[in-house]
């Protein structure tokens, strides 16, 4: 017998779902207007953004490294962050070596812990480079940058063992940097190598520290409400080390309160936060949902189209919410890590 080979090929765009819903709704594609399908592309972006409210979306979750500034309290989150699941306190080791520039600038304001001075090459299209020694091949896993301005750059970070033939580590791609923040990239998984760079695509490097960072150590951070965070008495008070969290989930972007607020630049803060599916986009695009939702989504859409096609029979959107709600049942079901469950009962109030 044979079968067709592939898996998850077929690609089911943002048209064909709404086709799809027109026909559930009694309708043909075709006769949909102009304004319908505005209003069916609505329709979808309205329920897919609804999913967060139903609970985690295990696709939707996504992990950002933060640079801790000094006496800064308050980080925003990744636009389209919703809530933070998991916050992580990290310090990572930074190994010395000997370091070069291609294009000029003083190579040591990059590697000297000092966050106020700056090395900025003279030409563009440079490399600041370090040197772990010979035999002293050196994990890296995970790489961080101070710009010394605001600018956009492209880089490439690279890795080497004899300091002629390089390999690209990680690419970033063209990203706009700020003064001051810190850009962190995990590198999954790291490589040992005696050489690493940060290689200039375009533009000029200027950069107050480049942290080329091996093992890290992470510490979970305990989080707050409202009401104990807003009644500490100091909620500016500094510290190597902070140790709790709240969440101010505002508008546009929820943000990450933290206590104490940290003094150390050199300390980071690893987040997982739950964050919404990616905008509807146009006809064409396919949605950010794996292939086990697509049968609830296209459910869900068909009723909400025909609560606003005219003339769809009663018995017919009855029919399609009871579908949509079925489906949505199945979906979630599924949505799960399928982990053991550990609980931990807090009973020391009543035995002290």
């Amino acid at each position: 017998m044979a079968y067709s080979g592939p898996y998850g090929n077929t690609v089911i765009d943002v048209q064909k779902l709404i086709d799809h819903g027109a026909r559930r709704c009694g309708k043909l594609a075709e006769e949909l207007t102009v304004e319908q399908v505005q209003s069916a592309r609505e329709s979808l972006y309205f329920l897919l953004s609804n999913l967060i409210n139903i609970g985690i979306q295990y696709w939707a979750i996504g992990k950002k490294v933060y640079g801790l500034k000094p006496e800064q309290a308050a980080y925003d989150l990744p636009v389209g962050g919703n809530d933070v699941l998991n916050a992580l306190y990290r310090r990572m080791a930074r190994p010395s070596g000997s370091y070069g520039t291609s294009a000029g600038g003083n190579v040591a304001n990059a590697f000297d812990g000092d966050v106020d001075t700056i090395c900025t090459q003279t030409t563009p299209a440079g490399n600041i480079s370090v040197n772990y020694g010979t035999n002293n091949e050196t994990y890296v896993g995970s790489i961080g940058v101070l710009p010394g301005a605001t600018y956009t750059m492209d880089v490439v970070f690279e890795y080497s063992n004899d300091n002629i033939s390089w390999s690209t580590l990680y690419a970033p791609g063209s990203a706009a940097w700020v003064d001051n923040e810190w850009i962190w990239h995990d590198i999954e998984p790291g490589v040992r190598a005696q050489f690493y760079r940060i290689r200039a695509i375009s533009g000029t490097l200027s950069l107050r520290e480049l942290y080329f960072g091996t093992t890290s150590t992470e510490v979970t951070m305990a989080r707050l409400n409202r009401d104990d965070y807003t009644n500490l008495p100091n909620k500016y008070f500094t510290a190597n080390q902070p140790y709790q969290f709240w969440v101010n989930r505002t508008i546009p972007r929820a943000q990450i309160n933290l206590w104490p607020v940290p003094s150390d630049a050199f300390v980071q803060m690893t987040v997982w936060y739950s964050k919404q599916v990616m905008d509807v986009g146009d006809l064409t695009d396919e949605l950010e949902i794996p292939q086990r939702w697509y049968m609830a989504v296209q459910s869900m859409l068909a009723h909400q189209m025909a609560l606003e096609l005219p003339q769809v029979d009663l018995e017919r959107i009855d029919y399609l919410e009871k579908q949509a709600d079925k489906y949505l049942i199945i979906a979630e079901q599924e949505e799960r890590d399928k982990s053991p469950i550990y609980f931990a009962p807090n009973i020391s109030p009543y035995t002290r």
